[in-house]
């Protein structure tokens, strides 16, 4: 065995988990192992240290274009075809000092087919110039734009304030030709400048197995990865260059001064209509990587500065009458040193700097509360472990990640840095004095990089101009023979790149049976009634559970049992309880209700700041939130997550916010404002506003779908802020709080109540805990029975437009976004009847048209129109839809896509029946996806059962449906359902987009028989989403 192993460390918090790493003798080559059985998905990650001194984005071409064929397997797709096959996803991120390439899997027999083949990929690409033309960038030969989907990706975030100042910040932070300065994503400008020729440098100068680290986790047979993974090392070059230089820590990258002595400070400008609102944005140099205790000691300062109401910061310059800003966030980028980042938000233009000299003096100032700076550290811990465990692979694969470029090779340092909790527990015994002298240490004597971000019409009417003259110019320079010769080299590129893969090589990814190689995961449900049909009362716990019930539990409570730690509680309550519509804005204060006042029993007033030192004792988190895991919106659910031990301190809370919480009169006002200023940023994302603008016309003020949207309450806030100015709390305000809260509460019977925990933990007695709840409602009748609550669903707040959709087209304008997204709707009428004939077959199609290597991939995608073109099964709203990401032209996004279905459904163009094999293996995979642990297999099981009404069997029922469709089934669906994306009569048309993109769409589709309504963003304006589940 080639493999030698240097360490193996199981978690001594989740010892569900462990972790092995190997090192190839022979090429250096890096494995590590997460090894457990808490998921059904088998996880890749595949990591290699791409350092690069330019903003020519080589980095992020290469995400892209290894998928595009390697040299044992040249065809375009073929890894995500047989992906699909397979019950695999692909996908890759490009970070500043890494390129990740992932793989998820349903089971492990298909991930050991696919895993040798994506590897060759990444090692031995085939980087041909024709995939570089579409994939990277092309200028489109009709309209002369910039095209590409490397080129798209980043044209829609690059005038962004976020990106702006980050960019910013790294080229004040570090010198040239640091690794760590450049934007590896690509800048635009560099983009239409890359060659081909330099890519290829770029890989042969990275891509090398020793700087090659493949990361897998989940449930499989330890020797036969080692097997696979040694079969393919054999294959590689043995290691032999003593003159090799690790990444970012044998090259100038590496030189990081300690400190900065004096601040240094950069303005940027960012394109915007409304120039109300700014942001900043601070840097420090901290620790270096090894020094891992004090650098969690950073990272704990960091959470008390910025997390929960109680922070300095947020205290100080958020949550007050007149704000400096409507929300500070920060975070750390894991470099050679951890570099300290803190962003300030919803910044009023005019006190742009007086807001830096506050943040400044905050900062060095503050004495610090070391009761409160244990208690951060105690929460930070528990949230940590927590997420270990829900979220294992994603935390712990990003550990071995950032210590394969930056940990000690003999593994020694991955140890460290996980297998205990004793860095916390060193933490927890500091002294106030300690934690003061690192707060001047960090963040006063050692000096911030500083960046202001400033809004301005100016820069966009700059940019609209500057993309108009490269249009003329363009046009002058090219002519007709230059456009043609641009034609014939894309179609040429498209013709090359799609050479159709061999049949008998997709053959060998084949799974004989898909269910069969996926081991799901299995949870207990309870559910607290006499004699109800689902539970099992031949299971000795279910018995003890139901025992133990008190006659006269007046509440419909389900449990789901499983091995944990912590208790998720979710207290769901119906909003269709209430009778006035307009009242449901009022949500933006309920969201808001665990940092609100609180009336003792006692009759003592508890501030709100006390409130918050109780809940975070008692809790690890708490939150209010709309829907079950993005299901059933109109429901309000009041989440709760806490250590096993504090159950029944937890349903106290759920009392608390029902009863005992104050609507304290400026606690109202100051968060109400809060969000209302923070409703500018919402305004420059162009997937928000679509959202937006999707809900608010697709939906009644019936649902939260329309009548908590930001654009749709905007106005109305603005009312109600207006009224408590005007002196109005107490006899307009607060009576309709009060009837919210009172409507909901009134309506018992129609709370779910549902408890995710390990009920040898916390039963059989579950109950006892809500006594308080019920004591406080009082006048229980005593022959009240309980039955399963009713679930909102979607349908029945349709709009009359959603109901007939029909003729009409609707476009927002959105100036901080220069890309284009849409969304078209027609109606798919199965009445919430999953089990419904056509169901399957529908869902089928659309899969099939999204899939990774599909119809829509190839020919938008592919071709370099959209970063992104899918399907929206909107089941619960009798809808169909088809999406648009990050489009580069969305006319022409809308032109394939309807060619696209026409010739599917016409028979022109046959169903491919591999491609049709693999969408029912995708489906599988996101059905594992979403039940990728305890917690969401046990909420997913609670979805099916009681909200969407499926039954505890669906998913067995639905793939079976989906293995008796054929390929006259789909064609079908075609002609029955998806035709009608693309016909005006029958469909609706949102779009999101750019100003200078306005009259050209909105021409095009009168001219398809739409009847056009434009809505534009300058400063101030109103407007409007949509999820499904599956």
């Amino acid at each position: 065995m080639v493999f030698n192993k240097l360490i193996s460390v199981q978690l001594d918090y989740a010892p569900q988990y462990r972790l092995t790493k190997y090192v190839s003798s022979r090429t250096r080559l890096q494995l590590v192992h997460i090894n457990h059985k808490t998921s059904p998905l088998v996880q890749g990650y595949f990591a290699v240290a791409t350092e690069c001194p330019t903003d020519s984005g080589a980095p992020h071409t290469l995400e892209h274009l290894i998928f595009m064929g390697s040299q044992k397997y040249p065809y375009k797709g073929l890894l995500d075809t047989a992906g699909n096959l397979c019950m695999s996803s692909t996908n890759a991120w490009t970070a500043t000092d890494q390129t990740v390439y992932t793989l998820t899997t349903a089971g492990w027999q298909g991930f050991k087919k696919l895993l040798p083949v994506y590897l060759d990929h990444i090692l031995n690409p085939t980087l041909t110039d024709e995939a570089c033309l579409t994939e990277v960038h092309h200028i489109d030969p009709d309209h002369l734009s910039d095209n590409g989907v490397v080129y798209s990706e980043m044209e829609a975030i690059e005038t962004q304030s976020w990106f702006l100042t980050m960019l910013e910040k790294q080229k004040l932070l570090f010198p040239q030709g640091s690794g760590y300065r450049s934007e590896t994503g690509g800048l635009t400008t560099h983009l239409r400048e890359l060659t081909n020729d330099e890519i290829r440098k770029f890989h042969q100068a990275s891509y090398s197995p020793e700087n090659f680290c493949i990361i897998v986790s989940g449930n499989l047979p330890e020797e036969e990865l080692l097997s696979i993974v040694s079969e393919w090392d054999n294959e590689l070059p043995t290691f032999n260059n003593p003159s090799y230089k690790r990444p970012f820590l044998d090259t100038a990258s590496a030189d990081i001064p300690d400190r900065l002595s004096t601040s240094m400070e950069s303005t940027v400008e960012f394109p915007e209509a409304d120039e109300s609102q700014g942001e900043l944005l601070f840097a420090w140099i901290g620790e270096p990587y090894h020094s891992y205790r004090r650098d969690l000691a950073v990272s704990m300062l960091m959470d008390y500065f910025t997390e929960t109401a109680l922070a300095p910061l947020t205290k100080q310059m958020v949550e007050i009458e007149d704000p400096y800003a409507n929300a500070i966030d920060c975070w750390s980028d894991d470099f050679v040193r951890t570099i300290i980042n803190l962003n300030v938000h919803g910044v009023p233009t005019e006190k742009l700097q007086a807001t830096k000299l506050k943040t400044l003096e905050v900062l060095g100032t503050h004495e610090i509360d070391l009761a409160r700076m244990k208690q951060v550290v105690d929460n930070a811990k528990w949230d940590y472990v927590l997420k270990v465990e829900k979220s294992g692979d994603a935390i712990l694969s990003q550990a071995a990640i950032t210590d394969f470029i930056y940990g000690h090779l003999d593994g020694s340092s991955l140890v460290t840095t996980l297998k205990d909790l004793r860095d916390f527990q060193y933490l927890s015994e500091w002294t106030q004095e300690m934690w003061q002298t690192l707060l001047q240490e960090t963040f006063v004597d050692n000096k911030p990089v500083i960046v202001i971000g400033r809004p301005s019409v100016k820069m966009n009417k700059r940019i609209e101009a500057e993309g108009s003259r490269l249009i003329k110019q363009r046009e002058n320079e090219l002519g007709v023979h230059g456009r043609a010769l641009l034609r014939e080299q894309l179609q040429s590129a498209i013709s090359s790149n799609d050479e159709p893969i061999p049949v008998s090589l997709l053959k060998n990814f084949s799974l004989q049976n898909h269910t069969e190689a996926v081991e799901f995961i299995n949870t207990k449900s309870i559910t607290t009634l006499d004699n109800f049909q689902l539970n099992n009362n031949e299971d000795e716990m279910t018995r003890r559970v139901l025992e133990a019930r008190p006659k006269n539990f007046p509440f419909f409570l389900h449990l789901e049992h499983f091995p944990t730690q912590f208790v998720e509680l979710h207290a769901l309550v119906n909003t269709r309880v209430i009778k006035d519509t307009s009242l449901l804005p009022y949500y933006h204060v309920l969201d808001e209700m665990f940092s609100m006042p609180m009336l003792e029993e006692n009759g003592q007033f508890m501030p709100y700041e006390d409130v918050i030192l109780k809940l975070q004792r008692e809790t690890v988190d708490a939150e209010v939130i709309l829907g079950l895991q993005g299901t059933a919106p109109d429901f309000i659910d009041f989440k709760i997550r806490c250590k096993a031990e504090n159950y029944s301190k937890a349903t106290e809370w759920i009392k608390h916010c029902l009863f005992d919480m104050v609507f304290d009169e400026s606690r109202v006002r100051v968060l109400l404002d809060n969000y209302l200023n923070s409703i500018v940023e919402v305004k420059r994302e162009g997937d928000l506003m679509l959202e937006s603008l999707t809900g608010t016309h697709l939906y009644t003020e019936r649902s939260v779908k329309k009548s908590v949207d930001p654009l749709f309450v905007e106005g109305k806030l603005e009312e109600i802020l207006h009224d408590i100015e005007n002196g109005q709390y107490e006899n307009k305000i607060l009576p309709k709080l009060e009837l919210v809260r009172n409507e909901l509460r009134a309506a018992f019977s129609t709370f779910h109540l549902l408890v995710l925990a390990d009920a040898t933990k916390i039963g059989p007695d579950i109950y006892s805990p809500w006594e308080s709840l019920a004591n406080a409602l009082g006048n229980i009748p005593e022959n009240h029975v309980v039955h399963v609550p009713p679930a909102p669903r979607l349908l029945d707040a349709t709009s009359p437009l959603c109901r007939s959709p029909g003729d009409r087209a609707f476009i927002i304008t959105t100036p901080a976004s220069e890309s284009a997204y849409m969304n078209i709707v027609t109606s798919a009428p199965f009445d919430l009847d999953y089990r419904h004939p056509d169901y399957p077959i529908v869902s089928l199609a659309a899969e099939y048209l999204q899939s990774v290597e599909g119809p829509f991939w190839k020919g938008i995608r592919g071709t370099g129109l959209a970063y992104g073109a899918s399907m929206m099964k909107m089941t619960e709203s009798n809808s169909l839809g088809f999406s648009i990401y990050r489009g580069s032209d969305v006319i022409k996004c809308y032109q394939v896509a309807k060619n696209i279905v026409m010739q599917h459904a016409s028979g022109a163009m046959p169903v491919n029946v591999e491609l049709l094999e693999g969408a029912v293996s995708m489906i599988i995979n996101s059905i594992a996806s979403v039940e990728r642990g305890y917690f969401s297999a046990a909420v997913s099981k609670y979805i099916d059962n009681f909200i969407l009404q499926r039954g505890p069997n669906f998913n067995d029922y639905y793939l079976h449906k989906l293995g008796q469709v054929t390929v006259q089934d789909i064609q079908a669906a075609f002609k029955k359902y998806f035709v009608n994306l693309f016909d005006s009569s029958k469909s609706l048309v949102f779009v999101s987009c750019h100003p200078s993109k306005l009259e050209s769409v909105q021409e095009y589709l009168e001219k398809e028989g739409f009847s056009v309504e434009v809505q534009e963003l300058e400063d101030d304006e109103e407007s409007e989403d949509q999820s499904d589940e599956d």
